[in-house]
């Protein structure tokens, strides 16, 4: 697999879990606050995604 594909694996993978934690961590801390999935939607799964394409391709890289 290449530099591309092992950064896409891993930004996908790392974006899911910064995804799925951000959106349902607010809603079991504080299930009365409207607005506490947006974390997930908008901070927490796209920062997941961006640091997950940087360590799958310096991981591929350091590899080869």
């Amino acid at each position: 697999m290449g530099v591309i594909g092992a950064a896409l694996r891993a930004g996908c993978l790392l974006g899911l879990i910064g995804f799925v934690g951000g959106f349902v961590g607010p809603i079991i801390l504080t299930p009365e606050a409207n607005q506490g999935p947006l974390l997930g939607i908008l901070v927490t799964g796209p920062g997941g995604f961006l640091v997950g394409l940087v360590v799958g391709a310096a991981a591929n890289l350091r590899r080869r």
